[in-house]
């Protein structure tokens, strides 16, 4: 199949000096599809002109199968390493390189650095980062970035160390306060930033719509993850005009409205619980299960973490914690009660 001959709009990646598609293909949920259609949607993202492509070494299958789709052609790929030892990090690049089949990757980020602890430990000496800087002087890779959730260590990411080119954190309707913080301060120090979770983790009714409202504000690009080809040309066509109609924006304002109180925004202020709840994953469960698959999630200790939910008494401790004022117990009740439903999470 031949590209698409309209292009899609472009903006440069920050220091990098790439220039990125506004939307990007999120590598996450192909690792959940069969592989011939997880090769489909990579290849019809590209074929409509995509190219920048995301994915991870924690993505299972993702690296793979965008390496096999996309061999021998020209494109922008981004990929991470969430190990924090310097000799782990630098293999997971070597492992990079062999599932995307390419000599060099043009963007390794930092994966889930989502606390200043964790920050400090990256930075320090013998931290992962100098695993990449090694990678970066033997041209392996091209840049190097950062991904995390909570935005104030990001604000400290970008001030304290000058080898970040690109930030990705999530960015949607709801999920607006980089506005006022780091997207500024990417700004002044020439920091690419990459939105992830555009869609919310999937609450958006109206996913297109969404991603259409995101690729309006002013980040680098997005990157929604996409499953299969009717994702792909759904969230692809919204970047060919931005321009949101009046109907549109109310229908954003809709969904804004319905989901600001609903939405766990994965800061985790409102831990540690001093009954033991896991009151961070509880409310995250939902997206996990959606993104990486419910089976995927019980290893990483979903059982453990729904029994946690039994030990809540409803003190309401949690609730001042939360600067967005969520109804955190209901929240976790309603989340438990769906988790229920999954025959996956159900103890042995």
């Amino acid at each position: 199949m031949k590209p698409d001959a309209s292009r899609l709009p472009t903006r440069r990646l920050g220091k990098t000096d790439l220039e990125v598609t506004i939307v990007g293909f999120g590598g996450i949920p192909i690792q959940l599809e069969t592989e011939e259609n997880a090769i489909a949607a990579v290849r019809r993202a590209y074929d409509l002109g995509v190219n920048f492509f995301d994915t991870a070494r924690g993505y299972t299958t993702s690296e793979e199968r965008i390496g096999e789709a996309l061999e021998g052609r020209p494109y922008i790929v981004a990929t991470k390493s969430g190990d924090r030892d310097p000799d782990g990090a630098y293999q997971d690049v070597l492992r990079s390189l062999q599932n995307l089949r390419r000599d060099h990757i043009d963007l390794y980020q930092l994966h889930g650095v989502n606390d200043d602890e964790d920050l400090e430990k990256v930075l320090a000496p013998g931290g992962a980062l100098e695993a990449l800087r090694r990678a970066r002087d033997e041209g392996l890779i091209a840049h190097i970035g950062i991904t995390g959730h909570r935005r104030e260590t990001l604000v400290n990411a970008v001030k304290q160390c000058d080898d970040f080119a690109t930030v990705q954190v999530p960015f949607n309707l709801v999920e607006t306060e980089i506005l006022d913080t780091l997207v500024p301060l990417c700004q002044e120090r020439d920091v690419g930033t990459i939105a992830m979770k555009p869609v919310g983790g999937g609450n958006f009714t109206n996913a297109p719509l969404a991603i259409k409202w995101c690729l309006t504000q002013p980040i680098t690009t997005a990157i929604p993850g996409m499953a299969n080809v009717r994702e792909v040309e759904e969230d692809v066509a919204v970047a060919r005009d931005i321009t949101l109609t009046p109907d549109e924006q109310a229908e954003v304002d809709r969904m804004t409205s319905e989901l600001d109180q609903r939405t766990c925004r994965r800061c985790r202020y409102c831990e540690p619980c001093p009954q033991g709840v896991q009151i961070g994953m509880l409310l995250h469960g939902r997206s996990i299960i959606r993104r990486m698959g419910a089976e995927r999630w019980k290893e990483w200790g979903a059982i453990d973490v729904i029994a946690s939910a039994d030990l809540c008494t409803e003190c309401e401790e949690c609730l001042p914690k939360c600067p967005y004022h969520l109804p955190i117990p209901d929240l976790i009740r309603e989340h438990v009660a769906y988790y229920r439903t999954i025959p996956e999470l159900t103890e042995d």
